[in-house]
């Protein structure tokens, strides 16, 4: 199930959203089903979250 975003055509309201199959989503904020998905921007993650350490100075 991908998360999708979506900005509402009637009330600009921007949301995401889980599409299961052919479902379609509606604003939560007005209802409508007027929509305009959004390019869905990710990141990527370099590793494992720690900065590298810097070298020891030498002796």
């Amino acid at each position: 199930m991908p998360i999708r975003e979506y900005v509402c055509k009637e009330c600009g309201r921007a949301f995401e959203a889980l599409v299961r199959g052919a479902e379609e989503p509606v604003c939560p904020g007005c209802g409508s089903r007027e929509l305009e998905r959004k390019l869905s921007v990710f990141g990527v993650g370099g590793g494992g979250g720690r900065a590298a350490e810097p070298p020891a100075p030498a002796s």
